[in-house]
């Protein structure tokens, strides 16, 4: 969709949609997944089947002319021929021109082609209709044998050792022709620059001064609307990592998980000796659900670089527009689990009423948010998978555990007086000494700051 003008309606665009797997004899393979999913036990499409919807992607857009390369590569005979006969009731019905590279096609896929374009050590030793290539040898005094595959014999020639001879003493004089040819073509380019560019152009002894005429790109850079892009790419991220997120081993792991934490630290007492306590469930509850998220978001952007790199390359949607989605989909999906996990185990061990409950979860929301945008940016600079998470693990060794709260000797002289020990003198004690906005702002300056450098990282990188 994304690729399709938005100057067609939603209609006209599923029409066109249905045209093509109609042809392409996809009709079979609409809900099926691309690749293979494990998760699933799921076979995914076939080799042939993958190549008509690579295809069948490139057509959206209605080219005139379609570069194929190789097409039949990987394919056993049977479903290389039927993928070209595909293409050539497609390129005959809708008057198209497909130019495929092959390499040793059937009889029946080589009679297919109306022009032969073939290639002897970089240098072009035929070209023309693919029907007359077996006359044209025959009287250079290399016959085909009868009933022999044509696509078998030529590349036959190249082993030949006076084929060149043959051939391009024999094209001497097409040679020469074509260089006049493409001289005369070359000149008439020339004409037009000067006329599109109004320059003057001198004709014996008189000037002709030719009408300026400015010529603009009035075509969009994009088909389709930022808006649109995001729809459709947020549309279509959600279909593809819902099935590796949710997973019924992930909520299992999550259930286990809390059980055993809301065991350990059921409904901990609220006084001064458990403060530690709590700091360690907090601490274990963001640091266990930030490595997930980590994990899996520099694992998606690994398996997304090459695809997403060639749909930019064609100019289906704006680098801002994926990467906007990939922060927007796939966040929903990666907080419901600890989302879930946290809410169990603060209710399990007491750690607060209604109100802390909700900064707790916030706290843990923000924490998912700038583990996410410090993997995005890790991800997509480094694309050795290994290499990428020992980054992501060094930011576990900050010095978060070190106990800085030892009692120097100056205070000795009070230790006999009684003090009321207040929850922020505790909270003082432990190094929570600011208020809890300075703590958030903290955090989503960070992650505001994350989401715009991993922008920019994105283009620098070119993907």
């Amino acid at each position: 969709m994304v690729r399709i003008p938005d100057r067609f309606t939603k209609e006209e665009k599923t029409d066109r949609i249905n045209i093509i797997v109609k042809f392409l004899g996809l009709q079979k393979c609409l809900q099926t997944v691309i690749g293979r999913t494990y998760s699933h036990g799921l076979s995914g499409l076939s080799g042939g089947e993958k190549k008509r919807a690579s295809i069948a992607c490139e057509l959206l857009t209605d080219p005139d002319i379609l570069l194929l390369d190789e097409p039949t590569s990987g394919l056993d005979s049977s479903t290389a021929h039927t993928l070209m006969v595909q293409l050539k009731n497609y390129a005959t019905g809708y008057n198209k021109t497909i130019v495929a590279t092959i390499h040793q096609p059937s009889s029946q896929v080589f009679h297919m082609f109306s022009t032969l374009l073939l290639l002897v050590e970089g240098e072009m030793a035929y070209f023309g209709h693919a029907s007359s290539a077996m006359g044209y040898f025959t009287d250079l005094g290399m016959p085909c044998i009868p009933d022999y595959n044509p696509a078998d014999f030529l590349p036959v020639l190249e082993k030949c050792f006076d084929v060149s001879y043959f051939l391009f003493s024999t094209m001497s004089f097409n040679i020469v022709v074509m260089f006049l040819m493409m001289l005369l073509y070359f000149l008439i380019l020339r004409v037009k620059h000067f006329i599109y560019t109004g320059s003057k152009i001198s004709v014996g002894s008189e000037t002709v001064f030719v009408a300026e005429k400015t010529l603009k790109n009035t075509y969009p850079r994009w088909p389709t609307s930022m808006l649109h892009q995001l729809k459709m790419l947020n549309w279509r991220t959600i279909k593809q990592s819902k099935g590796q997120i949710f997973q019924k081993y992930d909520f299992i792991h999550a259930l286990f998980l809390a059980l055993v934490m809301g065991a350990v630290y059921f409904q901990i007492a609220n006084v001064e000796n458990t403060v530690r306590d709590k700091m360690g469930l907090v601490f274990f509850s963001m640091l266990h659900w930030g490595l997930r998220i980590r994990f899996a978001t520099i694992w998606s952007l690994r398996q997304e670089t090459d695809v997403i790199r060639k749909e930019r390359s064609v100019g289906s949607y704006r680098l801002s527009a994926y990467y906007l989605s990939k922060i927007t989909s796939e966040l929903p999906l990666l907080l419901v689990i600890p989302t879930l996990f946290n809410t169990a185990v603060y209710w399990a061990a007491g750690l607060g009423g209604v109100g802390g409950y909700f900064a707790f979860c916030g706290l843990g929301i923000l924490n998912c948010l700038l583990i996410q945008g410090v993997a995005h940016i890790i991800g997509v600079c480094i694309t050795d998978l290994t290499l990428s998470m020992l980054i992501m693990d060094c930011f576990n060794i900050g010095g978060l555990l070190c106990n800085e709260t030892s009692v120097t000797s100056y205070p000795r002289c009070l230790v006999n007086n009684t003090n009321m020990v207040t929850s922020q003198d505790i909270l003082v004690g432990v190094g929570i000494d600011l208020p809890l906005h300075c703590y958030v702002s903290t955090m989503a300056i960070s992650i505001i700051g994350l989401r715009v450098l991993g922008y920019y990282v994105l283009k620098w990188k070119g993907t």
